[in-house]
């Protein structure tokens, strides 16, 4: 049997030992035909983009939607184009190195951070200081955000600059150290993590694939340029000879590896198991995941169908447990974990109030797996059904489990009965809020905002009572704008950034409601589960993901904890207590139909449920949709290699760019951030008019600053908060320190409130109007 061999050519070589990749270039006649590498950068490049693109399957697992692909993937695209075009180039490491930084900078300040940028483009001084920011919060996103999450952008950020990292370094590895296996280690390094950090259930096999595919086809191809310089490949015995950058064979042990590699990736420790590591916030319960931050999840997720089918004659909220604390940490948690005695007969006592006795029939359908909370109403006082043997119920949570080994599953059954407290309005007047109650306790990081904000209200609306100032604080909330996409937490830090920003959903205001609730002294907590849902033609209730929610309790003593609603859901799917009907029978979307309901106050604001919010950074939109014309689509142009042109003088702009900006921001440093508190206060009433002036609302003739910025915020706190330092400065012989940090406070307030109502136009008109006044 003829045996393939490798034949030197006659002419003089480095040793085998030493292959030349980069053999020196000569006359033709003085140097092997087989010293020419067998395979060309740009093809080298090629494959190393397949290999970087594969190793960002597993974001898909990390992030809700595709919102974070085109960020993700121009930043890959463009940092391997820069690679690429250093090489073009003929620069050196630390000229790449350089090039790929300010790469980096000019490409995040376009997607995050534009409003900050002169011309749109070159960062500022401003874009460093924000980035900063967006970067710290989106290390704080990380321990309170499960995965999968939104794409926020903090979380985004650290995405991009990831994945920018890993593609330089596999760039420098394959085309530097000439090592297409160390480059493979760092792709790897990005396929893994997100499959350690995200929740398992999703088949790895398309991901497994690519990544074998990629990294099989950049071994061979890398691997080809090592053995070309060995000369041709020819058969022992016969004058035939086979030549080619990648032989039979090495397609034969790709196509074995890949195959083995899904056969066998079943026995592979760790397969298919629990993450190494949840990304979650700690809530110290038994609960796998804290409940309030999956609301969000199922608000908008894909699975439209049925989670439970109640059967019973009126709407009730299905409840599945209380959050009782708020931590140092910005999270409403439990404290301690969920326990309580097995179910055997009644479960807990009627309150010593009237109550309205309600049946309820649950039947689970496509509930998340895993679950071990029993949605019931409050407050349950029976269970029946093949599962209550096995339940449990915690009375000060007014919870009910079932055990951790047997969770619930499609087609379980359980009845409840439920005495839902009827209150008199009258009676709930007379109690006074209990000074001892745990459930007033709050961290000292809370913004002094919030109580601020919640004096404010109560004391307009004359409400004396710990049931008055509850109502007033929820009708208040209830003018704000609801969006299941605002971007923001549910922490103090975000409580003040959502009151700026007066949008969110139920996580946002229930939280921010019980916490203005706490700083008055009046004993809350969050309730998560389920709103109604949909009435079906056989007077069942048809409960989906889409009713996912939070609202607020507050404990009225021996009366019981009673339900108030805050969040001005778009579908009227929610039952608002008020003055006369403390438990409504109806809900709002009910009462509307019939003709004789209050509205659900919805501002005139309101932005579709499919857009995102202003950044709680900055006051700016968190993302800027990456175009054809962006850094991004001109990086996955250049990484093909078929325009000679259009990378270098990318390069070079890039280059300008950074120049600039280093420029720009050594200018800008000379101007210290200690600026007297007068200058402050001008730059404070200018950012203030300069939005009014780009929504149509510029300042009138002979107008104040006390009747402009009124006017300005609709009457709103800010205005008269920005015209009292405002006027100070320019009558009043000295302002303080205080007075500029109000005024900057109050003008960021005012441009949050008119930009989330503002158009495209009038966004781009005052970047135009900010970019200028620099």
């Amino acid at each position: 049997m003829s045996t393939p061999t490798l034949r030197r050519p006659a002419s003089t070589a480095r040793p085998p030992s030493l292959p030349d990749p980069f053999p020196t270039p000569g006359p033709a006649e003085h140097r092997p035909v087989s010293s020419r590498p067998a395979v060309s950068d740009d093809l080298l490049s090629l494959g190393l983009a397949l290999l970087v693109l594969a190793a960002l399957l597993p974001l898909r697992r990390v992030f809700i939607g595709t919102e974070w692909v085109r960020p993700v993937i121009g930043s890959a695209v463009l940092a391997l184009g820069i690679g690429w075009g250093s090489r073009r180039l003929r620069v050196g490491p630390v000229t790449h190195l350089a090039m790929s930084i300010i790469g980096l900078l000019v490409f995040v300040t376009i997607a995050f951070l534009p409003a900050t940028a002169a011309a749109g483009l070159l960062p500022t001084l401003r874009t460093l200081d924000a980035l900063r920011d967006l970067f710290l919060y989106g290390l704080e996103l990380v321990t309170l955000r499960p995965s999968p999450t939104f794409a926020e952008a903090g979380l985004l950020l650290l995405a991009v600059a990831g994945v920018w990292i890993i593609a330089y370094l596999a760039d420098g590895m394959m085309f530097v150290l000439r090592s297409p296996l160390a480059a493979i280690t760092a792709a790897l390094v990005l396929w893994c993590v997100p499959l350690a950090v995200a929740p398992g259930g999703e088949s790895i096999v398309v991901p497994g694939l690519a990544m074998l595919g990629a990294a099989g086809l950049l071994l061979l191809l890398g691997n080809a340029n090592a053995t070309g310089t060995w000369g041709k490949a020819v058969v022992a015995g016969t004058s035939s000879a086979r030549t080619g950058p990648v032989p039979p064979m090495g397609w034969a042990m790709l196509t074995a590896a890949a195959v083995c590699g899904v056969l066998l990736a079943g026995a592979l420790p760790g397969f298919q198991e629990r993450p190494v590591y949840n990304v979650r916030g700690g809530s110290g319960t038994t609960i796998t995941t804290n409940p309030i931050v999956n609301i969000r999840d199922r608000l908008v997720a894909t699975n439209t169908g049925p989670v439970l089918r109640v059967d019973t004659d009126r709407p009730v909220y299905m409840r599945t447990t209380a959050l009782d604390t708020f931590n140092e940490r910005e999270e409403w948690g439990i404290d301690g974990t969920i326990g309580g005695s097995n179910v055997r007969g009644p479960v807990a006592d009627p309150p010593s109030i009237p109550t309205e006795t309600v049946q309820v029939e649950v039947l689970v359908e496509g509930i998340e797996t895993g679950a071990i909370l029993a949605p019931t109403p409050y407050l349950t006082t029976e269970v029946a059904g093949s599962r209550a043997s096995d339940m449990r119920y915690d009375a000060d949570l007014a919870t009910l489990t079932v055990p951790g080994d047997a969770p619930l599953v499609r087609g379980d059954r359980y009845r409840v009965t439920a005495s839902l407290p009827q209150p008199d309005a009258e009676v709930l007047r007379a109690v006074q809020p209990d000074p001892a109650s745990p459930h007033t306790e709050l961290p000292a990081n809370v913004p002094q905002l919030v109580n601020d904000l919640a004096q404010q209200i109560v004391t307009a609306a004359g409400a004396t009572t710990m049931f008055d100032r509850a109502l007033a604080i929820q009708d208040h909330l209830r003018t704000w704008s609801y969006s299941t996409q605002p971007q923001l937490g549910s922490g103090s830090t975000f409580i003040e950034r959502f009151i700026n920003g007066q949008q969110g959903y139920c996580e946002q205001f229930a939280g921010t409601m019980a916490v203005m609730l706490r700083t008055m002294g009046i004993p809350s907590r969050l309730a998560v589960g389920y709103t109604p849902g949909t009435q079906g033609d056989d007077g069942s209730w048809e409960v989906t993901n889409a009713n996912a929610h939070a609202w607020v309790e507050v404990d009225f003593g021996e009366l019981g904890w009673v339900a108030f609603e805050p969040t001005p859901r778009t579908d009227g799917n929610v039952l608002v207590p008020d003055g006369e009907s403390v438990v409504p029978t109806r809900t709002v979307a009910m009462a509307q139909a019939e003709g004789d309901g209050v509205p659900d106050p919805v501002g005139p604001g309101e932005l579709p449920q499919s857009r995102q919010t202003e950044d709680p950074l900055t006051g700016e939109d968190p993302l800027v949709p990456l175009g054809s014309e962006a850094p991004a689509g001109n990086g996955s142009g250049s990484a093909s290699g078929t325009d000679d042109g259009g990378v270098p003088w990318l390069l070079v702009l890039l280059a300008l760019a950074g120049v600039g900006a280093v420029a720009l921001v050594g200018a800008r440093g000379r101007m210290t951030p200690d600026r007297p508190p007068e200058e402050r206060i001008e730059r404070a009433r200018l950012r203030a008019e300069r939005v009014g002036a780009a929504v149509g609302r510029a300042r009138r003739t002979g107008e104040t600053d006390a009747e402009y910025f009124v006017r300005l915020s609709d009457g709103h706190p800010s205005g008269t908060a920005l015209a009292g330092p405002s006027t100070r400065a320019d009558f009043a012989p000295a302002v303080t320190v205080a007075d500029a940090r109000t005024a900057e406070s109050a003008a960021g307030t005012i441009r949050s409130r008119l930009m989330g109502r503002a158009s495209r136009t009038a966004r781009a008109r005052l970047a135009i109007r900010e970019a200028l006044s620099r």
